[in-house]
């Protein structure tokens, strides 16, 4: 690190008079911190950072300098290498100022190492994650959730000693081991008791054969007698914020639990959504067709997943999987954090083996009979791949996905890229022969969002990158987006020579960096870090955009400038 970018690093700390989700400095002048260990396992936990020691908060964060940087630096080293998993950091003095400060960046650890932990101490009284611009230290679930990401806990196989082979559904394990025999030789000259078994719906015990858990889900006629809270919960809220009322002072439009084994908890689960949700015109080409607010393909897809990979360990039986839907987005909880080795940005992106929490769970799903012929799910990997496809096809921006250890969340937003001002916007252009997912990048673009392969990726359902980098060259050569970069490092963004401000811009010359930073700030207030992981930067990226913004009227700030706790939400007005 050279002493150019440490400075634009302090300047934005200054302008936020507080550490940040990615950075934290120590004055260090009066011996080396004592609790270091708990800041490198906190960006080891979450998404890697920098530690700077020589500057004083306390001072606006003014260079207070260490007088030796090689003590400072070797001890610095030490508490790395006292970290399970020992961490290899980057450790560098940097003169700044006149003095030497050190600068130690801590990497991110794999999914699949952590909790990154002291190694003289238990996981569960050392494993911390970096929250805004603190510490905070994971609850003994978290920790043994990311311990069980290491290697499949099999909770689903276990038998439900209280229930009986005659709590199965007759006819759904009919279907099922009809469908078995018929796609797997292995399987057509055994016993239904053989096939039921050797797939894990039932188990010996030595108070006899009994169904696990997985068989209860899958093909049971009420799971909820044993597991009660093994259910899903559906709430209807009238306005964007759960703790706002509806204009006769209604907390919500509907509220129920459904129960049932997964396929009767899916299909009734869309039968409920369906009731609260608009048909809308969606953009074929450039003709409409009219649609549900949500395509019913996602809602299936994002069910199914919540509930086919929640967690099932003991401590999670008296949690549920939760819905919400409010009138801007749909958002689908479950317990149990992402489990394999991606991150929430790649899912459906990087090709890497199908990972599951629920292995055995998945594999009756895939053969559990739904409607129509049709199974429960595919169990190919596929689920969130074919979730971006919809959207793109129905000109929707695409899915927001949240990974809290403890919860994994899945936000749609419901409104079109492809409303009626953009279509007149495309019409004017070149946009013979260009796919859905192109024109509705090219609406993302237009608000001013930069594009990568991934991103391109992650926006349209594309799996290929390759096919990614021929329609983005498509546009190019269209003279429609300009590209900057070169192979990996290239990003896209409208070309200038095509664009025309939208209504909500018209009066305001926004940068793309501008343009991202306000997509991700609406009606409810919300925290900087927030923000920033709404609009996928750092906090160092939104502080600046959300200060010049505010200058422009656009948004206001809730709360005092110096506080942490302030907030950020549109202005009614702009």
């Amino acid at each position: 690190m050279d002493a150019e970018f440490l400075a634009e690093i302090l300047e934005e700390l200054r302008r936020a008079h507080s550490d940040t989700q990615r950075i934290e400095v120590k004055r260090a002048s009066g011996g080396f911190p004592t609790r270091l260990h708990d800041s490198v396992s906190a960006f080891a936990n979450t998404d890697g950072g920098l530690i700077i020691l020589g500057i004083d908060e306390r001072r606006n964060f003014a260079v207070s300098g260490i007088g030796d940087p090689n003590p400072t630096m070797d001890a610095m080293a030490t508490v790395c290498e006292q970290m399970d998993p020992q961490i290899r950091a980057a450790i560098e003095p940097v003169a700044i100022d006149g003095k030497v400060v050190v600068v130690a960046e801590i990497p991110s650890v794999a999914r699949d190492q952590r909790p990154c932990h002291r190694r003289d101490r238990q996981p569960w009284d050392s494993s911390f994650v970096r929250v805004a611009d603190g510490n905070r230290r994971l609850t003994s679930y978290e920790v043994s959730l990311l311990l069980s990401n290491r290697a499949p806990s099999h909770h689903e196989v276990m038998a439900v000693t209280e229930a009986s082979v005659a709590d199965l559904d007759e006819e759904r394990v009919s279907g099922f081991i009809a469908r078995i025999r018929d796609q797997r030789t292995h399987f057509r000259d055994r016993s239904d008791e053989e096939v039921l078994r050797l797939l894990n719906v039932t188990r010996e015990t030595d108070s006899g054969r009994r169904p696990t858990l997985a068989g209860l889900l899958a093909l049971g006629s009420y799971p909820q007698q044993y597991v009660p809270q093994l259910n899903l919960t559906i709430v209807v809220y009238p306005t964007r914020d759960a703790g706002v009322p509806g204009p006769r002072g209604e907390r919500f439009l509907d509220n129920r639990s459904i129960d049932g084994p997964i396929p009767v908890i899916v299909r009734d689960a869309i039968s409920v959504l369906k009731r609260h949700m608009k048909q809308r015109s969606v953009v074929t080409g450039l003709a409409r067709t009219d649609e549900w607010e949500y395509p019913e393909e996602v809602l299936r897809e994002a069910l199914v997943n919540a509930l086919a990979h929640r967690d099932y360990a003991q401590q999670a039986l008296g949690a549920q999987v939760q819905v919400e839907l409010f009138p801007d987005r749909l958002v689908i909880r479950n317990p149990g954090g992402l489990y394999g080795p991606l991150r929430a940005d790649e899912l459906g992106l990087v090709p890497v083996p199908a990972s599951s929490r629920n292995p055995a769970l998945l594999r009756l799903l895939e053969d559990s009979p739904l409607e129509s012929g049709r199974t429960v799910c595919e169990n190919r990997g596929s689920g969130i791949m074919a979730m971006r496809s919809a959207l793109a096809a129905a000109g929707m921006e695409p899915p927001a996905f949240s990974d809290e250890i403890a919860t994994f969340t899945v936000t749609f937003p419901n409104h079109t890229l492809l409303d009626a001002e953009t279509i007149e916007w495309l019409g004017e252009l070149d946009t013979a022969g260009l796919s859905r997912g192109q024109l509705t990048v090219l609406a993302l673009m237009r608000r001013g969002q930069p594009l990568t392969n991934q991103s391109f990726r992650a926006a349209t359902g594309i799996s290929d990158s390759r096919v990614a980098t021929a329609q983005l060259q498509d546009l190019r050569r269209r003279g429609l987006v300009q590209q900057d970069g070169d192979r990996g490092a290239s990003t896209y963004q409208i070309s200038a020579a095509v664009i025309r401000p939208s209504a909500h811009d018209r009066d305001v010359v926004l940068t793309p960096m501008l343009r991202v930073v306000l997509e991700s700030v609406d009606e409810t207030p919300r925290h900087r870090n927030e923000l920033a992981r709404r609009a996928g930067l750092t906090e160092l990226q939104v502080t600046p955009a959300l200060r010049k913004l505010r200058g422009a009227g656009l948004v206001e700030m809730i709360g005092k400038p110096r506080s942490r706790n302030a907030m950020w939400s549109r202005t009614e007005q702009p």
